[in-house]
């Protein structure tokens, strides 16, 4: 997976920063950095690191000297790799993630799973973690919960579904990678994570999209979050294939101390929507 939000300071700090009035961490790990968010009570954004590693030791040498993750107070770690399974809240029993897991992974040494309940547990979100990573953050006893990645444009996207066309889809792009929803009738009938080197990619994984789920594309709605920038989409190159074509960034719930809300430029998708 490619490096994602390059364009960021490595550390950004609101005019009022204090190590004493963090209440909570963020932090969504890529395979070569994490991007670390630190909260006060009120929720508030008051820091934001942005830190390179190149595997497992070093990641564990880059938070050991991270002060702001040695803060002793919880933390949320979002996971963005691969392995995850959506399951309906109907059927959903969690002794069975290894179960949902097993069926595109087969994995069951040596790891650990979480999952998270989206859209009022209609919907929830199954990963794993392996165990070697999650004692590198649990080394300090802190209090942490698991998240999937897909989780946050998940949440957004089920939080607004009532305002979607009967053909409607969202992407997030982050690094060279992108999540896509897509919805039919006002209901998740597609989600899945690529990879994508250009422009041309993306839009290749759309077409597919589109095709098997018979979406017209002079009447869906298709609106492009986060990186796009990083892949040169503008609004021209969106309105050349489809004809509801929208740039965009979710509607915000995440807050910031003044001072620290340059890092929403950046437009990582979590730098405005956080799943909570």
């Amino acid at each position: 997976m490619a490096n994602t939000v390059e364009n960021i300071q490595e550390n950004i700090y609101s005019d009022k920063f204090d190590t004493s009035s963090v209440s909570s961490l963020s932090l969504f790990l890529f395979d070569e950095k994490y991007i670390l968010l630190s909260k006060d009570v009120n929720h508030q954004i008051s820091g934001i690191h942005q830190k390179f590693f190149s595997d497992l030791n070093s990641l564990k040498f880059v938070l050991e000297r991270d002060k702001l993750f040695n803060l002793d107070v919880p933390a949320k770690i979002f996971l963005y790799h691969k392995s995850f399974s959506l399951i309906p809240g109907v059927i959903f029993d969690a002794n069975h993630i290894d179960t949902y897991l097993n069926f595109s992974d087969g994995k069951t040494l040596d790891i650990s799973y979480f999952y998270s309940s989206i859209d009022s547990n209609n919907l929830y979100v199954a990963s794993l973690i392996e165990d070697k990573l999650s004692t590198v953050f649990e080394s300090k006893k802190r209090k942490i919960t698991y998240h999937h990645g897909t989780s946050s444009l998940l949440s957004y996207a089920l939080g607004i579904k009532s305002n979607f066309l009967n053909q409607e889809i969202l992407i997030s792009v982050f690094g060279q990678n992108f999540h896509i929803a897509a919805f039919k009738n006002q209901e998740l009938a597609s989600f899945n994570v690529f990879e994508c080197e250009n422009k041309e990619g993306l839009m290749k994984y759309l077409y597919g999209i589109t095709h098997q789920l018979e979406f017209d594309r002079k009447y869906c709605r298709v609106t492009l979050m986060g990186e796009h920038a990083q892949l040169e989409i503008d609004q021209e190159f969106g309105n050349t294939y489809f004809k509801n074509f929208i740039l965009s960034q979710p509607k915000p719930n995440q807050q910031y101390l003044a001072g620290a809300e340059i890092f929403k430029n950046s437009n990582f998708f979590e730098s405005y929507w956080e799943f909570q």
